[in-house]
């Protein structure tokens, strides 16, 4: 018991000081963040919890329990960047110690241990944990959801039980009870993110169960005749078998009792506008079609993967084989392999399949490969001698070699000129925003230093302590990444600037806010004014018109206004652009001696 509670204290001492720390320190980054919180503020604003409001309108995006956090945040610290994120984290913090009793329950409190730590400092899901986004609460559910099929279905007895007909049936839940609270949990998550909340956990239930049914043993020399009775229990007949034995009556009612009342009323709100954005456009669309140009070939998940579980995914080889290979030989631990398997394989494969590709889409597949990847250190720590010593030679090679690259690569590539030009100015980022990544290379001094020492302890077989030096550079770098990198490069955010100079300009008037040539969705949230975005210079040039208005215009379209006899205006603030080059206007008709539109011209950069 004292192993478990320091196992959860120092879990939870990580995934806080992870996922919690320095929120403030950033605005909010454009597309999603500026969309979810900005549609959350208004909603506030509004004190309406049912129809989701962006910048005015009806927002058919998401389901409402991601905004329901972030006004509970708004309530309790503000209308703040901080608040928009706190429940991200906290429900962050809570899979991640869920993840921990998962493998522990499974496997054992060492095995939970790895799988923590790795969930926690992997870097896609401290990014996602950091972030006023539905993906950690989707994550959250799905891992309780099946956590709670676990333990009260396949898990609540020993592994080593005869696999028969009988035993096969001990792999659901035995009480109605068990599974109406597994699928009421399911329905959260379909609060969270819609139809996937429960469709994805459902279809891992499912294959599990197909994998575990029990097949006969063929004395055959006849290829054809094994393989069918080896593919016999995926047929159409067992199927149907399975899907009624997991109680889809149960399921169904459980779902619509929790998530069917406020799709319900939404529909009767909007006049069914937002079931119909929000199931035809976010859900069949997407699968069907690539949207905002998110999409890729179909082993776009695989290199997700690799970078998304960062620096544990150094280890993926090893790990993958030794899974394979416990599966093969049906070990002790081959039902919960089969299981965790069976969770990372729906969520990789089906979004494989489709158009529309982003990488937080199989975040709640994270948690299944964070156990796998502790089953592996585990073993590893246990059985050196059994594991190929080519392996973590390899891996921890390759730690300090990254390290280095963010040392001297990001320095480099905002220095280092080529014709004249640097790296970061052929890809077009602002030239002020270069400067800083002199400095910001510094992240990669814990994985220089520590993947050396854990290197040098592994070749003297000490792998204990070179993991441990391991999991500290991986804890360390995160640290340094959220609390002293990205807080530099964020200082040239301009969402929030423009918002206060909105605020500074338009204090006490009814002004009427438009973009033209730049809109970013954290705009409504800084602005906290409906902005009308300019289709084209001639409305833009129209709007200018009133004299009450405020146009945020790139310089671009600034000086092609001005070229076609732009009325006389004055540029009441101006940036730099993040990340790109140029600068942003707020401009109004002339009523002072600020800025000429003629002065501005000669002054900004196309």
């Amino acid at each position: 018991m004292q192993e478990q509670q320091r196992h959860q204290i120092w879990l939870t001492i990580i995934s806080a000081a992870i996922f919690l720390t320095s929120l403030q320190s950033t605005s909010l980054w454009d597309q999603d963040e500026g969309y979810f919180a900005s549609t959350a503020a208004e909603m506030h604003a509004r004190g309406d919890w049912i129809v989701p409001i962006y910048n005015g309108e009806m927002f058919g995006h998401k389901p409402p329990f991601m905004y329901w956090m972030m006004m509970l945040g708004y309530e309790l610290f503000g209308t703040t960047e901080f608040a928009a994120r706190f429940f991200t984290g906290v429900f962050g913090v809570a899979t991640t110690l869920l993840t921990y009793h998962l493998a522990r329950h499974l496997f054992n409190a060492k095995v939970g241990w790895w799988a923590g730590l790795i969930l926690a400092s992997g870097l896609m899901f401290s990014v996602a944990s950091r972030a006023a986004t539905p993906d950690t609460y989707l994550t959250f559910f799905v891992t309780l959801s099946l956590y709670l099929f676990a333990v009260s279905g396949p898990f609540n007895k020993k592994l080593d039980e005869p696999s028969t007909e009988e035993t096969n049936r001990s792999h659901l839940p035995s009480r109605w009870k068990d599974f109406a609270i597994i699928y009421a949990v399911m329905g959260l998550a379909t609060l969270v993110k819609g139809p996937i909340g429960f469709f994805f956990p459902m279809a891992v239930i499912g294959l599990y169960l197909l994998c575990m049914t029990p097949i006969r043993n063929i004395e055959s020399t006849k290829f054809w005749r094994r393989t069918f009775e080896a593919l016999k229990p995926f047929g159409p007949v067992n199927f149907l078998k399975t899907v009624w034995r997991m109680r889809i009556f149960t399921a169904i009612a459980a779902i619509l009792l929790v998530a069917g009342p406020w799709f319900v009323v939404v529909g009767m709100k909007t006049n069914g506008a937002f079931l119909n954005e929000f199931f035809g456009v976010h859900h069949f669309n997407r699968f069907s079609t690539p949207m905002d140009s998110h999409q890729g070939p179909v082993v776009y998940y695989l290199a997700s993967i690799l970078v998304g579980m960062f620096p544990w995914s150094i280890f993926a080889i090893p790990s993958v084989m030794l899974v394979i290979q416990h599966i093969h030989k049906k070990a002790a631990q081959y039902p919960a392999l089969i299981f965790m398997s069976c969770w990372a394989g729906v969520y990789v494969g089906i979004f494989s399949l489709a158009s529309t590709k982003l990488p937080n889409y199989i975040l709640p597949a994270y948690p299944a490969l964070a156990v796998l990847f502790g089953y592996f250190f585990h073993y590893w720590i246990e059985n050196p001698a059994k594991v190929h010593q080519a392996w973590p030679r390899i891996a921890l090679f390759f730690l300090p070699l990254v390290g280095l690259g963010a040392m001297i690569g990001l320095p480099l590539a905002g220095t280092l000129q080529i014709s004249g030009e640097t790296l970061l100015d052929r890809v077009g980022l602002a030239t002020n925003v270069q400067s800083h990544l002199i400095w910001t290379g510094l992240v990669g001094l814990p994985a220089v230093i520590g993947g050396g020492l854990a290197y040098l302890y592994n070749e003297k077989n000490k792998v204990p302590q070179a993991m441990q030096i391991y999991s500290i550079a991986s804890v360390l770098t995160l640290l340094g990444v959220w609390n002293y990198a990205t807080p530099q490069i964020a200082s040239y955010q301009i969402c929030n600037q423009l918002g206060s100079a909105v605020h500074k300009h338009a204090p006490e008037q009814n002004a009427q806010v438009a973009t033209y040539g730049f809109f970013q969705p954290s705009l409504a949230f800084y602005v906290t004014e409906k902005i009308t975005r300019m289709p084209d210079a001639e409305t833009a040039h129209a709007f200018l018109n009133d004299k009450d208005s405020l146009l945020i215009i790139s310089s671009k379209r600034f000086n092609e206004l001005s070229e076609a006899g732009l009325q006389p205006v004055e540029v009441v603030e101006e940036f730099q652009r993040f990340p790109e080059r140029g600068t942003i206007m707020v401009v109004r008709p002339l009523k002072g001696s600020v800025k000429l539109a003629t002065e501005a011209r000669e002054a900004s950069p196309l």
